[in-house]
């Protein structure tokens, strides 16, 4: 049928020309399910219009380039054209079978073809080759993809996609040839590609694909030349099948060079009245000191924003560097220059099998058509991988051919696992002994969210909670969620009392800027206390009354922070401001506030930190409310070791025969806190460090000269190892308290989980 029609339309660009008529009316013939309306205005040809052989073979190509018509014919009956149409089936049912790596719905998302949609042998041609992509993703290189039509009748066909997986290939050996200064571990740490071995179950970069070992080339080299090997050169890279390993041999051949150090750094500008001493402030790179490319970029793109912020829209920083070999130093000079404004005008992401596009689109901070910004590369990749979603991002611009005012950018993403399954049980010196139980998805179905089950029993209290982020509510930039839980705290032997609580918090947020975050919650709770000591002191069981409570707060955040995710550090502050009021019709009513700064500095190639934290808080009982021990504030533990949980408080004069702690309206506390590497592999997020606690508990609001409270500072100094764990950070502490009172309670040691600084 297509020879036909391609000998029809030689035919009419060959015949001799004809004296042209006009069309006087359109009729359409053959078609079932396409209107005739529609034809006529895909076609453009209208009632008036000349008709020549040209305007014919138009109408032809108009009808055939819809993709709705598998035979097309126009006949001329005296200025009455006659349309006879032969309509492409209607697909009926998408089936997906033998498929067992890759679900449905993900398939159904990369396809064209769709139930109900157009039959098109090209279009489906085109899904063959999308599904096989899909599987090269995952390292299913030999999956086997066909499509079968099943006629239907009635101009109506299913199309079943039989999938033959196959074996799926794995990466079995990493060679490095060429590394002198670092070791091969150690830049097999660099690079996204994994060897295979049975018990790395939550690895992804195990799967052969030959796009990760291009990415890879490119990853080593950007490390080396972060570090100063200005002539670092590639000589070779790829893969071959071993079948003695049963899988793929990756190999990586460079040559290292020198490496420089810094010479002189200088600030120049080709654009008159900017003020160079303001730019110098922002460098970051030092005489004298290894030449680190990271910084030098991290300086340019600093200037920018400089820049920016004082008007200059359309600048570059460019950056000059004259190597010297004989003295092994490199002079730098950032150029500040006039920049041509270019658009955005692809952004194409890629190696994300699981996690939807547009999840990816929406934390990048351009779009396309945007005006480009180099500074936004930055960002855009700080948020992608503080999603957790990615154990490495890459992005990357590439010019538009014969457009010098466009841009493409390339994303590139290497997915990890996002699920979390906790399983522990052990002891810890705040909860004594513990059995935890957790399972989170923290990119529910690809799509961002957020959904976990957790359970926590323990010395001093159990806990169930269920909790559903969703961080983009009607696809703007709305987080929204909903927490329920339940607590039964077991402090009776300890503090006199038991308290259970349920209760239910619904959350909403959003950002003013990429730094600026706005949190607001309702929650709703009923606390019960059991097991209440009736020997307790009079002015100790204030409060001690069931209630329900009805809270509504907010927390306000600025955070401008650089994480550097290789050594598990990071640089800058946040500063937050939370406040809480309950009232609104429950038993009690009370105004909470509270204030929180951390502030990190990270030096030597980023893998030592020193961290500054500062925390306050304060209530005030409102409308006759009284307040129970458990809504005052103490110290101890994680908030200031080398003191028991709840330690450091006033207490009742006998407070060896009632050594309860009667907590404060307000407290003040923070740390000082140097982090090291301890020669573990970086891998396993596992660091030293020492650190200075100081703390401040106010006065309770009872008078009564039994009770014995001190505004002496309370302080300590200590030593640790934290390991970054899966299921939270994980603490063993030394600590000896410096300044504190007579009735304070010390602890030496502290094993805790979850504190993360």
């Amino acid at each position: 049928m297509k020879k036909l029609v391609s000998i029809w339309l030689v035919f009419l660009m060959l015949a001799p020309p004809a004296r042209a008529g006009q069309v006087s009316a359109i009729n359409v013939e053959g078609n079932r399910r396409i209107d005739s309306g529609m034809v006529r205005n895909i076609i453009p040809l209208k009632p008036g219009s000349e008709i020549t052989p040209r305007s014919l073979n138009g109408a032809l190509q108009s009808l055939y380039s819809s993709g709705f018509f598998s035979d097309v014919g126009i006949e001329d009956r005296g200025g009455v054209l006659v349309v006879r149409l032969a309509e492409n089936p209607v697909i009926g049912e998408v089936a997906f079978e033998g498929n067992e790596s890759i679900k449905d719905e993900d398939f159904a998302k990369a396809v064209s073809t769709r139930s109900r949609g157009i039959f098109s042998a090209a279009a489906i041609g085109r899904d063959v080759e999308a599904i096989k992509a899909m599987y090269k993703q995952l390292g299913h290189f030999k999956a086997l993809v066909e499509a079968k039509v099943i006629e239907r009748g009635e101009g109506r066909r299913d199309v079943v996609f039989e999938i033959s997986e196959g074996s799926k290939g794995y990466v079995r050996r990493i060679e490095i040839v060429g590394n002198e200064s670092f070791s091969a571990s150690e830049l097999k740490e660099v690079i996204t590609s994994r060897e295979y071995a049975w018990w790395k179950f939550l690895e992804t970069g195990d799967a052969y694909h030959m796009e990760r070992i291009v990415y890879d080339a490119d990853v080593l080299r950007a490390f080396y030349f972060g570090h100063g090997f200005l002539d670092y050169e590639t000589v070779s890279y790829g893969a071959k099948m071993n079948d003695a390993l049963d899988g793929f041999y990756v190999r990586f051949e460079f040559k290292e060079g020198p490496r420089y150090k810094t010479g002189a750094v200088s600030v120049r500008s080709e654009i008159p009245d900017i003020d160079i001493s303001r730019l110098e402030k922002e460098v970051l790179l030092r005489s004298g000191r290894w030449y680190n490319n990271d910084l030098a970029t991290k300086t340019s793109a600093g200037m920018v924003d400089k820049l920016g912020s004082e008007g200059f829209a359309f600048v570059s920083v460019d950056i000059e560097r004259k190597p010297d070999r004989a003295a092994g130093t490199v002079d730098v000079a950032f150029v500040v220059r006039d920049s041509n404004r270019a658009f955005v005008s692809r952004i194409d992401v890629r190696n994300n099998t699981r996690t939807y596009e547009n999840i990816i689109r929406r934390n990048l901070a351009f779009a396309e058509q945007d005006i480009f910004d180099s500074s936004s590369l930055a960002r855009s990749k700080q948020k992608l991988m503080a999603l957790g979603y990615f154990s490495n991002v890459g992005i990357s611009t590439r010019p538009v051919p014969g457009a010098l005012d466009k841009v493409n950018v390339d994303v590139v993403v290497d997915e990890q696992s996002t699920g979390e399954l906790t399983m522990s049980a052990g002891w810890s010196s705040v909860n004594k002994g513990f059995v935890e139980f957790g399972v989170k998805e923290n990119n529910f179905m690809g799509k961002g969210q957020t959904l976990g089950f957790s359970s926590t029993f323990s010395g001093l209290q159990n806990i169930f909670s269920l909790t559903f982020t969703e961080p983009y509510m009607f696809d703007r930039d709305l987080m929204g969620g909903a927490d329920v839980f339940y607590s039964r705290s077991k402090t009776a032997s300890t503090y006199g009392y038991n308290i259970d609580t349920v209760g239910a918090t619904f959350r909403m947020g959003w950002s003013y800027t990429d730094n600026l975050y706005h949190r607001v919650r309702f929650s709703v709770q009923n606390d019960r206390y059991v097991n209440v000591d009736g020997a307790l002191p009079a002015e100790y069981r204030v409060g001690m009354s069931d209630s329900n409570i009805y809270k509504l707060g907010q927390t306000v955040t600025y955070q401008d922070q650089v994480v550097d995710y290789v050594n598990d550090t990071r640089t800058g502050y946040s500063l937050s401001m939370s406040n809480e009021y309950a009232g609104f019709g429950g038993d009690r009513s009370f105004l909470r506030n509270s204030l929180a700064l951390r502030q990190y500095f990270s030096f030597w190639d980023g893998e030592w930190q020193f961290a500054v934290s500062a925390d306050a808080g304060a209530i005030r009982a409102l409308a006759d409310t009284q307040l129970s021990q458990s809504y005052k504030y103490a110290l101890g533990a994680d908030s200031l070791r080398g003191f028991e949980y709840k330690g450091v408080a006033a207490r009742n004069k006998y407070w060896r025969i009632y050594p309860y702690p009667y907590g404060g309206l307000w407290e003040v506390n923070g740390s000082f806190q140097l982090n090291f590497p301890i020669f573990i592999p970086r891998k396993y997020k596992i660091s030293g460090y020492v650190f200075y606690d100081w703390g401040k508990v106010g006065p309770p609001d009872i008078e009564t000269p039994d009770i014995l409270s001190s505004m002496k500072m309370r302080t300590s100094v200590g030593y640790g190892i934290g390991w970054n764990s899966p299921m939270g950070v994980i603490n063993f502490s030394w600590a000896k308290a410096l300044t504190y009172e007579e009735y304070d309670e010390k602890q030496r040691f502290l094993f805790s989980i979850g504190q993360s600084f």
